[in-house]
């Protein structure tokens, strides 16, 4: 099943006033965040493939606030319709090749917007549904933690999840802490003298925390998995650090530091 599927079919079941793991948003929030979003990337991704001047990214209040104000049944059927009109915009950004669009501060290229989208639903998809088979299944793909490891390195510093937020947050000014994932690269939350990142490196022997792949990406988007552990190596001093970075700005009791954008 395939991200976008799995979220839909999930939203089926799910109550608009139903809570999510995303602090202080219900299902309707949730629900509208996303329709907001594929809304202006396809008016951005459209303007690019017409040649038409492009303007600038809209803020989230000012974009999702009359999606927010949508009666519900309007509203998810509004979801699709912008899934599908963002598919068409990605299809015709596909047909010039090096067309990218630029959005938050970022310039992305037909196939990062796809992944984008890919991230989204799977992540947002576990904000409703929560640990199950089908978030192991989608939230372990390599492919989804190469992609945060990019996004949160470039995030506008607006954002709660971008990486120097964090790290400035937690008071880190020199790390270098190894997270690891059994088959998977390292990812490594690097501080020194050029900024604070996110890298992919080999496993190593020693880490600062090891986790299973799905844990260990829900944990770099700032969410909490309470039936995922995570291992901590209490004899490497970076591990203290580490969680700080991976927890900085997160509700006393919630389980996300907001929502994935």
């Amino acid at each position: 099943m395939d991200e976008a599927t799995a979220f839909l079919s999930t939203l089926e079941t799910t109550a608009p006033d139903a809570p999510t793991a995303c602090a202080g948003w219900r299902a309707h929030d949730l629900v509208a965040h996303l329709a907001a979003g594929a809304a202006e990337m396809a008016e951005l991704a459209e303007a690019v493939a017409r040649g038409r001047d492009v303007r600038a990214t809209q803020d989230f209040a000012t974009r999702e606030a009359p999606f927010v104000a949508m009666a519900d049944d309007e509203l998810r059927a509004r979801l699709v319709v912008e899934a599908i009109r963002l598919g068409v915009a990605v299809d015709a950004l596909v047909a010039t090749p090096g067309l990218t669009v630029p959005f938050s501060g970022r310039r992305l290229s037909a196939t990062d917007v796809t992944m984008h989208g890919r991230s989204e639903a799977a992540l947002h998809r576990w904000d409703l549904a929560g640990d199950d088979e089908t978030s192991e299944e989608l939230l372990r793909q390599p492919d989804l933690t190469l992609h945060a490891v990019g996004v949160l390195n470039t995030m506008l510093e607006a954002s709660q999840e971008s990486v120097t937020v964090r790290t400035t947050a937690a008071a880190i000014t020199e790390l270098r802490a190894n997270f690891a994932a059994p088959g998977h690269m390292d990812v490594v939350l690097v501080v020194d003298g050029a900024g604070a990142r996110l890298e992919l490196d080999e496993p190593r022997a020693r880490c600062s925390a090891r986790a299973e792949p799905a844990t260990r990406l829900l944990a770099l988007w700032g969410r909490r998995s309470r039936a995922r552990p995570i291992a901590w190596n209490t004899e490497d001093p970076a591990a203290g650090p580490l969680a700080a970075f991976l927890w900085a700005g997160a509700p006393a009791t919630g389980t996300a530091l907001s929502e994935t954008r």
